[in-house]
């Protein structure tokens, strides 16, 4: 190959370098720039052929050299600048030059390699704390014990249910949280406050046998009746009645307003919700309870009989007690020598009523009241009556009471046959406040014609219709009606 000779700078041409090594010099700069950044792509090609594909990609084809025809002396320049920028002191041979850029290239590569091995530690690490969090245990879960055993509720307090386990035969506590769930009769969830003392239910347990999972009130084995006309043998432990009776349980409660009373102060009156497990009662709730009427005074009444309501009349004997469901109750007593006596009673639950026969034998009478309304409500000694009232000989009060009229009473006394009361109802009066003013000063007010004042003024009128005058010397007087039904009015004169 020819020898060509350029001019270092315009003095000299002293320095003779061969164009192949101008060329060879310019390939290996271009391939240096590459390396430090992306490395070897030929080992890279390699090793991704090796791991990813089954046919080996085609060696990449070597760099065409330079023709030494088309290679310029400029062409060295920016390999030029480059060795200034790394290296200030000139490189003034072959060999330095080419230590110098293979120890860059290969810096760079270790660089690289420990920036991608310190991310590759880091993801590492990051991968690791998400799996650990991902597999952290969790609180072991309340697990149910099986099926739902029926238990009885003897008592709630925070959190906790003293219960009676009929299937067990024994007294537990139950824990109450609030992942219990509660089913109503309708099977609805319901609040955890709806446990109550004398609850008999279904309730599945936890497998320890401690936490309440679930408490059912709708359940099938769960039956309830209503029933009266029962009374309780405790000896045997049955509600005994004339159709129909109830084994019931030893530890079975009895309930009435919250409270747990004995079998024993149960009556054939009271009205009883029965709580059953296999035709077995467990919970007794009193809805209707009783109370009593005592007869007195009893001792002059010859052949007499007791009724009660529509029941069927029972001697009548000194002191004695009869059981009645609480409210009102209507009582006859006869006798051969009184008149038939009838009387409405209002008894009350757990109290005793003294029905005071002393005046029974007494000859009744009529009180008979005529009234200047109709569809009034007469009360005689607090008792709601009608007019005419048989009623025994002796003294009454009577009230009257209407809407819009006012309270009317009177007392009086019955000594004949018949008595005849004649009430005379007054309206219920109502005020309203009438204010009047007027756009000049000095006027008087007349209403129906009668001087109330100079303007401004305010009065207090019943509720009706009332003519209104204001006059002042020299203006024509102003007329108007005005109506007072509510508690204010007003009116304003324009004097003209």
């Amino acid at each position: 190959m020819k020898e060509y000779h350029f001019q270092e700078n315009e003095q000299d041409f002293g320095l003779t370098v061969r164009l192949d090594d101008i060329n060879e010099k310019v390939k290996q700069l271009k391939k240096n720039e590459v390396d430090d950044e992306l490395g070897d792509a030929n080992d890279f090609l390699k090793a991704f052929q090796s791991e990813k594909f089954d046919t080996p990609l085609p060696e990449p084809a070597e760099e065409e050299e330079i023709e030494e025809e088309t290679v310029q002396p400029a062409t060295v320049q920016p390999a030029r600048r480059r060795v200034e920028r790394k290296q200030p002191e000139p490189v003034e041979d072959e060999e330095e030059w080419e230590e110098y850029d293979e120890e860059e290239r290969f810096g760079m590569s270790k660089r690289t390699i420990g920036l991608i091995a310190a991310l590759a530690v880091l993801a590492c690490i990051i991968g690791f704390s998400v799996v650990r969090c991902g597999f952290q245990p969790s609180a072991a879960p309340v697990t149910p014990s099986g099926d739902a055993v029926p238990v009885l509720v003897e008592s709630v307090l925070e959190g906790e249910a003293e219960v009676y386990d009929i299937s067990a035969e024994e007294r537990r506590t139950l824990l109450l949280t609030e992942d219990t769930k509660i089913i109503d009769e309708q099977g609805r969830s319901v609040a955890y406050g709806s446990v109550e003392m004398g609850d008999l239910v279904m309730v599945e347990l936890d497998k320890d046998g401690e936490t309440a999972l679930s408490i059912d009130y709708s359940a099938a084995a769960i039956q309830t009746e209503e029933a009266t006309g029962l009374e309780a043998d405790t000896k045997k432990h049955e509600l005994k009645g004339e159709k129909d009776s109830y084994k019931y349980g030893e530890k079975a409660l009895f309930i009435y307003d919250e409270e747990e009373i004995s079998p024993k102060e149960l009556e054939p009156c009271d009205l009883l919700e029965l709580k059953l497990v296999e035709d077995v009662v467990w919970s007794v709730e009193v809805l209707e309870y009783h109370g009593y009427i005592e007869v007195e005074n009893t001792q002059n009444i010859k052949d007499g009989e007791f009724q009660l309501d529509e029941e069927e009349p029972v001697p009548l004997e000194e002191g004695m007690k009869v059981a009645v469901r609480a409210g009102q109750h209507e009582v006859t007593v006869t006798g051969s020598n009184i008149e038939t006596r009838k009387d409405t009673l209002f008894v009350e639950a757990e109290e005793e009523f003294i029905y005071d026969l002393s005046k029974a034998q007494e000859k009744l009478g009529v009180i008979i009241v005529n009234a200047n309304v109709s569809e009034y409500k007469l009360y005689i000694n607090g008792a709601l009556a009608e007019s005419p009232a048989v009623l025994p000989m002796g003294e009454y009060d009577l009230v009257i009471l209407k809407n819009g009229y006012t309270e009317w009473n009177q007392h009086v006394k019955l000594e004949q046959d018949t008595l005849t009361v004649n009430a005379e109802l007054v309206r219920d009066i109502q005020y309203g406040t009438l204010t009047v003013t007027a756009d000049v000063e000095g006027a008087w007010v007349y209403i129906n014609g009668e001087e109330y004042g100079a303007l401004p003024m305010q009065v207090n009128l019943p509720y009706g219709s009332y003519n209104v005058q204001v006059a002042k010397d020299g203006y024509d007087t102003f007329r108007q009606s005005v109506t007072i039904q509510s508690s204010t009015a007003s009116l304003h004169a324009t004097l003209e």
